[in-house]
């Protein structure tokens, strides 16, 4: 269920149709709208839980994208928020053109390569429950890892 905090960030914000599009690698790993976040600095100043319970309306819409059947609590969910903000442009935009299908696809291919470049020489990865998620990395191996090289080049050896 979302927050009053988060209810009082997403209330104000109306469709506009000529809203630009973005690509959020992080946190979203999709592409998004400028009236559905106007200002992601403020979006940061709420709390984590409450900036979750938004993230999580657009991954929501992701699984809607790719033609998923949501489960129970996220069809619940889904609907528990519309109804509470009901004009939230993110509502509005459930079908995508083909341009904007093409733009989601990059993301999401950009995203994975990029998670991929930064944790594909981890010795260790857990992902947490909440979807948190750490590396770890064997620094005193033989061949140098990702962060090895990064290492040197940034010290110039």
């Amino acid at each position: 269920m979302l927050s009053d905090a988060a209810v009082n960030f997403l209330q104000p914000l109306k469709h506009n149709p000529d809203a630009e599009r973005f690509m959020s690698m992080i946190p979203l790993g999709g592409i998004y709208w400028d009236d559905e976040i106007p200002d992601f600095r403020e979006l940061m100043t709420l709390h984590k839980d409450d900036r979750d319970s938004i993230f999580r309306l657009f991954s929501i819409r992701f699984k809607l994208w790719a033609g998923d059947e949501l489960d129970a609590v996220d069809q619940s969910y889904w609907e528990s928020a519309q109804q509470l903000v009901p004009n939230y442009p993110l509502f509005r935009r459930i079908d995508l053109s083909d341009d904007d299908r093409a733009a989601q696809l990059q993301a999401e291919q950009e995203t994975m390569a990029g998670f991929e470049a930064l944790i594909g020489d981890a010795d260790e990865v857990n992902v947490s429950e909440d979807g948190s998620w750490s590396a770890t990395f064997d620094l005193t191996k033989d061949q140098p890892s990702l962060w090895q090289r990064f290492l040197a080049w940034c010290r110039g050896t």
